[in-house]
């Protein structure tokens, strides 16, 4: 397999011993060099990172660059220069051929929801198609694009299929996410799309659900420099219980291995050279296949890769001869495949995750930044409406892009958004109801983003709930809702005695729970975990067992279709959950003229393996702009909106703080966006779960305040 870390750049090979005597030399009037970038390869060839640096290099400027950056036990360094234009040259200055018909690139996103338009933390698809240029490549995502952020959202996934129109997306398999805004319009989203949308295991009756006069819904094969890659899509199960039910009326999701083993079969036979699925079905185990277990029984066939979506994680791993990789979420990394179909026919796969400093080096393609630029201004005036300002972070979603606390335990933000779910419950109840008392449960995966403290505006709250989900309300006994949230807490495994910390799998089901509070033992066996309901309007226990006495519960149409829940009759609809919230965030804020003061947590959910009674651990916080700082000083915080009694610590880098059990919200000053840290989730805490790489939540630090 070659070592060619991009296809449209040239490298000059540099022996680690060697590296000054190689170092590219240029007369005057050769081209000036703009970017330079240092690769490293391990001694079986294989990549194992890369630093990109601006501006022309002296020779000891390139040696002291590789050497800060070279891994111990590398064997080899490559220096690759670009010219102003993004042309590759070689050692002597002159422009370089560099394609070869063996070689092919796929570059490759998933779970973008509407993560398109680049920032600081997103990669912006008009790069990510400026790559492609360069590279010549295919370029493919794995599903969950057309819902999220208001970008997909407000057009219902309309202005995320033009972006990738423009991007040159050549094909996308369908996410459990694309199947929100209905039937109907996911028929319209692949109608507009320029590339096929495609899923082999999903049906409508006998037919394939993507099939039309365009695509046979199942696979497509795309040749480049004379090689042919066979893809086909699979969307998990899972899904089934993912989105709306009445989304999915008279749609079938078949079994993954079966359909994958027919797939590479017949793209085999259809003269593929490579076959790659792409598979939205993620590392978490539900109730259907994992696709490092697709991997595992697809091993010995010809699927060559799997580009994964749906669990939000970064994976880049061989799992019995197959390459497995997926990129995480929200346009935060994108994954670059090198594929390299030798004479015997035998396929060499090197897989590299891009992350979002590298495209500082990448030119964005201007047509697309047009698009996205167009789109955006669209939207902007009614985003930056103001609804309100709050004094304390409303946590939701991926913090980071790391954890998704929804998921794993109690935020204030689905505190709140279940309060406006019942107080848009009193005014629709029919009178018969109106003395019952009133719960409502919000699932940790309906919320996907935090509203900083400061100004709220419309496009916070609509990226923060994308799913145009509406309030349903029906009458429901102890007895049941027992049953229900035993199976919500089901994803929690474990808890630390001593640390607090959860073991989860981060199921989008896990409980944001109003007028009621929940104590379970995240140890005990599924279906024995919860010790005990409370309601909150007079604090007195639910009896599991009481299959008689009615309550009124309130959630969105996706719960309510769940299971158990699904059964019940309803007895009244209410609002759009988005339109609810501001609602309710208007009576809070009476319009707007006060500002919202929501603590970090309410205690309503409580894992009581770990005893809280006196507990403290230390936070760990990164300090940016922090050169004036040195090991020992300390450093003033505020926790929870509140100047804290007890100063951080600086050390290595870091800054540490001591803290009560639980979630805090940290700044150094009253202006900054807060972070957020929590010894049960491990939100700066531990910065590994895993092969999950965390990092610490980053503040900058700013001595004047």
């Amino acid at each position: 397999m070659k070592k060619v870390f991009a296809k449209r750049i040239t490298a000059v090979l540099l022996a680690a011993a060697v590296l000054s005597v190689c170092a590219p030399s240029f007369a005057a009037d050769e081209p000036e060099a703009e970017l330079h970038f240092a690769a490293y390869y391990d001694s079986v060839g294989k990549l194992i990172g890369a630093r990109a640096v601006k501006g022309t290099l002296s020779t000891d400027e390139v040696d002291t660059f590789v050497d800060i950056y070279e891994p111990e036990n590398t064997a080899v360094a490559k220096v690759f220069e670009w010219t102003k234009e993004m042309k590759p040259i070689n050692d002597s200055g002159r422009e370089v051929d560099v394609s070869d018909d063996a070689d092919v690139v796929i570059l490759h996103t998933n779970d973008m929801h509407g993560s398109l338009a680049g920032s600081s933390s997103v990669i912006g698809s008009d790069s990510v198609a400026a790559l492609k240029k360069l590279d010549d490549a295919v370029l493919a995502d794995g599903g969950d694009a057309t819902q999220g952020i208001a970008l997909a959202s407000q057009s219902k996934g309309e202005d995320v299929i033009k972006i990738m129109n423009a991007a040159g997306y050549d094909v996308m398999a369908v996410g459990n996410h694309e199947f929100d805004y209905g039937l109907d319009q996911f028929a319209k989203l692949r109608g507009m799309a320029e590339f096929p949308i495609i899923s082999a295991n999903t049906y409508a009756g006998d037919k394939l659900l993507c099939a039309d006069e365009e695509s046979n819904g199942a696979n497509v094969i795309i040749e480049k420099n004379g090689v042919k890659v066979g893809f086909f899509a699979l969307t998990t199960r899972d899904t089934a219980t993912a989105t709306k039910p009445e989304n999915l009326l008279g749609v079938e999701f078949k079994d993954e291995v079966e359909t994958a083993k027919a797939q590479t079969e017949a793209l085999d036979e259809a003269g593929a050279d490579v076959i790659i699925a792409i598979t939205h079905m993620g590392v978490m185990k539900y109730n259907s296949y994992t696709s490092e277990e697709l991997a595992e029984a697809m091993a010995g066939t010809e699927l060559d890769a799997i580009i994964d979506a749906h669990s939000h994680t970064e994976i880049n791993k061989n799992v019995d001869g197959i390459t497995v990789a997926q990129t995480g979420t929200g346009g935060a990394k994108v994954g670059r495949m090198e594929i390299d179909v030798a004479e015997n026919g035998e396929v060499s796969i090197n897989e590299t995750m891009l992350s979002r400093a590298f495209f500082d080096n990448i030119t964005p393609d201007p047509e697309v930044t047009e698009v996205i630029n167009g789109l955006n201004s669209e939207l902007s005036e009614t985003l930056k409406k103001e609804i309100g300002e709050t004094k304390t972070t409303l946590w939701g979603g991926s913090i980071r892009n790391v954890i998704a606390e929804g998921r794993v335990g109690e935020t204030n933000f689905g505190d709140l958004i279940c309060d406006a779910m019942i107080e848009d419950a009193k005014g629709i109840v029919p009178e018969e109801y109106k003395t019952l008392p009133i719960v409502a449960i919000e699932n940790g995966g309906g919320y996907r983003a935090s509203v900083p403290n400061g100004k709220i505006t419309l496009g916070h709250i609509i990226n923060a709930l994308p799913f145009s989900n509406t309030v349903r309300i029906k009458a429901i006994t102890p007895k049941m809702l027992y049953s229900v949230l035993e199976e919500f807490v089901s994803s929690v495994s474990a808890q630390d005695a001593e640390t607090g910390f959860l073991t989860a799998g981060y199921s989008g089901s896990f409980p944001q729970i109003g007028g009621m509070r929940l104590r379970y033992n995240p140890n005990n066996p599924k279906d024995e975990k919860i010790e005990s309901i409370s309601l909150i309007a007079g604090n007195e226990d639910l009896d599991r067992n009481d299959d008689t006495t009615k309550l009124i519960i309130a959630s969105n149409d996706y719960v309510m279709g769940l299971d158990e829940l699904a059964n019940l009759p309803m007895i009244a609809e209410g609002s759009g959950l988005t339109e609810a919230v501001i609602s309710y965030v208007n009576l809070l804020t009476e319009n707007g003229t006060e500002p919202l003061d929501i603590p970090v947590s309410m205690g309503r959910i409580a894992a009581v393996a770990h005893t809280p009674d006196n507990y403290t651990y230390t936070a760990h916080i990164s300090l940016l702009n922090a050169g004036s700082l040195s090991d020992g000083d300390t450093v003033a915080v505020y926790v929870d909106g509140e100047p804290y009694d007890k100063a951080g610590t600086v050390r290595g880098g870091l800054l540490d703080v001591e803290l009560p059990d639980g979630p805090h919200a940290i700044k150094l000053f009253p202006e900054q966006e807060e972070v957020y840290v929590n010894n049960y989730s491990g939100n700066g805490i531990i910065d590994v779960y895993g092969d999950l790489q965390l990092g610490y939540p980053q503040l900058e630090y700013n001595p004047v305040g």
